[in-house]
């Protein structure tokens, strides 16, 4: 049962534990690819480790086709924000693309077809990491995914 601390609501690791032997949480730690629902479509929840407790929170809503990158890569790449902030405020509508076949893919899709409370969450760590909206990613990704692995 999810607990109130700090104002937030935390997860218990039992709590998550049905979950992750259901496989319904992927590894983002090392970054890579997201497919999963868009804002749109209830987003991805993204948690990770509270403090140095127990305990897990929200922290984000991710969408599908964004990248997240390492913390690695997030902290010695500079032109990140320049690379993320191209697209800002665009009307532009996305269309899905064919991914190449070295690109790391994180898959957040739901583990039922089309059921979306099956959907599964993204576990970060403690360190920060830089995520670049899908329109960004869709022009970098080869670029994105190389200093990614780079860095790894």
């Amino acid at each position: 049962m999810p607990v109130k601390k700090d104002g937030k609501l935390m997860f218990t690791l039992n709590d998550l534990k049905p979950i992750t032997e259901g496989g319904g949480i992927v590894d983002g730690t090392l970054g890579g690819l997201i497919l999963g629902n868009s804002h749109a479509n209830g987003g991805i929840k993204v948690i990770r480790q509270y403090q140095n407790e127990e305990l897990y929170e929200v922290i984000a809503e991710f969408e599908g086709w964004e990248y997240i990158l390492n913390p690695l890569t997030t902290k010695e790449i500079q032109q990140l924000t320049l690379i993320n902030s191209e697209f800002n405020n665009t009307k532009d509508e996305f269309i899905e693309y064919k991914i190449p076949k070295d690109i790391k893919v994180i898959d957040t899709r739901p583990l039922l077809e089309n059921i979306k409370e099956t959907n599964k969450l993204i576990l970060l760590d403690k360190w920060s990491q830089f995520i670049i909206n899908k329109h960004s990613t869709k022009k970098y990704l080869t670029e994105l995914d190389f200093l990614n692995k780079k860095h790894n």
